[in-house]
């Protein structure tokens, strides 16, 4: 099957993913010198996979061993293992490999200036060398006492934990080329195996998991802040991608502040001066001469791993015939992107050898009854790939601590809500069972088939958004704030849930997507991070809204637009802002003032992530006419305000009830009651409620209705009766 058509077979269709053939990563051999593999009863997930193609879901994923198990060694045994047990299951199954292509162990040893360091690791090659498979070596990619976590199965012997070194370097060229051959042998077995014409497409992998993600991201803020690429390789890449960028080395001297500078002695900045600083808003968003570099590195790093994507990814296509390949990325609402290469959207959406992109769904606030979410502006994402959604939500099987849903009611709740958040984006998915026997239930099977014959009368109509809620999103803003956890937690998940609580659908694009869209029907436009955009950037977009559009401003928009000066963000939203005395934090967080109508005085719950207080600077909107304030801080000062209709937040703290007042105040239309989630599209509108709720689905146009969880049939009217309990669901299919 040809690419184009595999992606539109995989926006309609769901896809089961399993456990079967979970093997150790990178490759390791046990004492027969086969790879190690956690789960050998192949016949329970072999059942799994059959129950799934019988509930209609017949596109099937799982890990691939890729064969590569030393320097120049390949063994297929274990790989057509796994293509056995999974095409037994069902003659109907199409099957997309995830492949990973994380280097052995030996290929370290010989290797050694193509290993990746953290900052406290040796910068030479025999000192690398000599850390290789020793307990110095963090084969996993973060901190964990015991080691490779598998959920029952096979025990790890050996904890990771305190590593200086990890596995390949994302900048090696030796590795692109040494995996591009294993990859090449593959496929070839593949395409050439009995099962080669139910392969639709193929799923390239590398780094923490699989997922594109620099060893040493889920250090920081857990394991104590790893930081790297320090190794030959990285550096010497860097150099050279700066060069090219300045010009010539004097330049390249000035922008680094490092006036000896070669390719042999370049000094990567370490992690206390990457991230982290809060002492004030210019270390914050990276506005001194010291932090070019910082900016410079991560800007780097994105183009390192989409260079490796673009390189596996044409490899896949080539080989194959032309089949369509994705990747894991794009985790930028998540934690530290820039860190780890995951801001490249415009080269991933533009690029002929990238297909679809895939991420776990937001683990956030995803229990039932809450929002849940995404990773990524997928809507952006969509409209030129596919974003395929990794749906593993803890049902109530769930036998481990991270266990979400208490009973089978709730783990319909969460399913329902996954396939409506899916289907207003127009995005894949696929039901991931994470833990083995998440979904052995004929409750849960039967729930799922239903979703999937559903989905089938929904999406052969096409797609189009009815929000008047727009939350704009700027990956190149990302790159001026300093990585730090409250302030991702704030500006990024927290605001975005407690939005779309507001009984309302919301959409989410990105920046550089927006002079593109239609936009004359939103009467809402949040501009998430826009620390970077100019005014005359602004003059252009703003030319694209309603006049009537409300625009809400936060933190700091347009501060590093030229140079960093909070001027500049008054030269952008015509509010004036002051950063705070650092020793002036606030006792209390802000209190609506009660200046909108119908607006009592009401305290904002702190946040979790306040518990230690607001870890980034704190700002002051000033007095001015025709300013009004509608939060104050409680030790004086304004923390959100208005002028005419637009609203700067200084202090992204907002809750629910509060977004709600604001959004009346713009004339959304809402289709619930507050503390509902809303997702919707022209097709239908789902209803799930946090808490309990009484009150009305009010629709914009008369139709008729088919409520499709509980099979209730509505006659054609502009509203449909609301009492529910909370974490409960309703769809709504329109009719005519």
């Amino acid at each position: 099957m040809k690419a184009d058509d595999c992606i539109e077979l995989l926006r309609t269709k769901a896809v089961f993913w399993s456990k079967l053939g979970f093997a150790y990563d990178p490759p390791r051999l046990d004492e027969k010198g086969k790879p190690i593999v956690f789960f050998n009863d192949f016949d329970t997930y072999v059942a799994r996979h059959k129950r799934f193609a019988e509930a209609g879901v017949v596109i099937h994923s799982s890990i691939l061993f890729s064969g590569w198990v030393g320097v120049g060694r390949y063994d297929y045994e274990l790989t057509d293992r796994i293509l056995d047990a999974v095409f037994s299951s069902s003659p109907d199954i199409r099957y997309i490999p995830r492949i990973k292509l994380n280097v052995p162990l030996d290929w370290g040893k010989s290797n050694p200036a193509e290993m990746f360091v953290y900052d406290e690791g040796p910068r030479d090659a025999e000192g690398v060398r000599a850390l290789v498979g020793t307990d110095k070596h963090d084969y996993l990619g973060y901190e964990s006492p015991k080691g490779y976590y598998t959920a029952g199965g096979w025990q790890d012997d050996r904890p990771n934990l305190g590593g200086l070194i990890s596995n390949q370097s994302f900048s090696s060229r030796k590795w692109l080329a040494d995996a591009g051959e294993a990859l090449r042998r593959l496929l070839d077995h593949l395409e050439s195996s009995p099962y080669g014409k139910r392969i639709l497409a193929y799923h390239i992998a590398y780094g923490i998991s699989g997922e594109t993600n620099l060893w040493g991201k889920f250090g920081f803020g857990y394991g104590g802040g790893r930081c790297g690429d320090y190794g030959i390789a990285n550096r010497r890449h860097f150099f050279n991608w700066g060069l090219e960028k300045y010009g010539s080395l004097a330049a390249l001297r000035a922008a680094w502040l490092q006036p000896e500078l070669t390719e042999d002695n370049i000094k990567l900045p370490p992690p206390q001066q990457r991230e982290g600083r809060t002492e004030d808003l210019v270390s914050f968003c990276r506005g001194n001469p010291a932090d070019a570099i910082c900016v410079d590195l991560d800007r780097f790093m994105t183009d390192v791993n989409v260079d490796a994507m673009e390189h596996f990814c044409k490899i896949a296509k080539e080989r194959t015939g032309g089949k369509a390949a994705g990747v894991f990325y794009g985790y930028a609402l998540g934690y530290r992107p820039a860190y780890t290469g995951h801001l490249g959207f415009e080269r991933v959406l533009n690029s002929p050898y990238i297909d679809f992109i895939a991420a776990p769904k937001c683990y956030y606030r995803s229990e039932p009854g809450e929002p849940g979410g995404v990773i990524a502006p997928t809507q952006s994402i969509n409209r030129k790939k596919l974003w395929l959604d990794e749906l593993d939500n803890r049902t109530h099987l769930c036998v481990t601590a991270e266990k979400q849903c208490n009973t089978f009611e709730e783990t319909r709740t969460v399913l329902w809500r996954e396939f409506a958040k899916n289907l207003s984006h127009n995005s894949g998915f696929w039901w991931m069972d994470l833990g083995g026997g998440w979904f052995d239930s004929p409750d849960i099977m039967g729930e799922i088939g239903k979703i999937e014959r559903i989905s089938k009368s929904i999406r052969h109509q096409p797609h189009e958004s009815v929000s008047e809620i727009l939350v704009v999103f700027d990956e190149d803003s990302v790159y001026q704030c300093d990585s730090n956890l409250s302030a991702q937690m704030l500006f990024y998940p927290e605001l975005l849930r407690e939005i779309h609580l507001c009984g309302a659908p919301v959409d989410l694009f990105r920046l550089r997507d927006i002079d593109g869209l239609d936009l004359s029907r939103y009467k809402f436009v949040c501009l998430l991070n826009a620390f970077a955009l100019s005014p005359e950037k602004w003059k252009k977009l703003k030319a694209l809204l309603n006049k009537e559009t409300s625009v809400c401003w936060n933190y700091a928009p347009g501060i590093a637009s030229a140079g960093c000066e909070l001027r500049n963000s008054r030269a952008l939203t015509g509010f004036e802002v002051l950063e705070r005395d650092k020793t002036a934090r606030p006792k209390l967080v802000p209190v609506f003032g009660g200046v909108l109508e119908n607006t009592a005085e009401m305290e904002i719950p702190a946040h979790e992530s306040m518990q230690k207080g607001v870890e980034f600077p704190l700002l002051t909107i000033a007095d001015a006419p025709g300013v009004k304030p509608l939060a104050v801080y409680a030790d004086g000062g304004t923390a959100l305000a208005e002028k005419g209709k637009d609203i700067y937040c200084a202090l992204p703290l907002l809750k629910m009830e509060h977004w709600r007042r604001i959004l009346e105040a713009a004339g959304c239309n809402f289709y619930a009651p507050a503390n509902c989630t809303v997702y919707a599209d022209n097709r239908f509108v789902a209803v799930f409620p946090r808490r309990d709720i009484t009150g009305q689905l009010e629709l914009k146009k008369r139709c008729a209705l088919r409520e499709l969880i509980a099979g209730e049939e509505l006659p054609g009217c502009g509203f449909a009766p609301l009492e529910m309990a909370a974490k409960t669901a309703k769809f709504f299919q329109y009719g005519d």
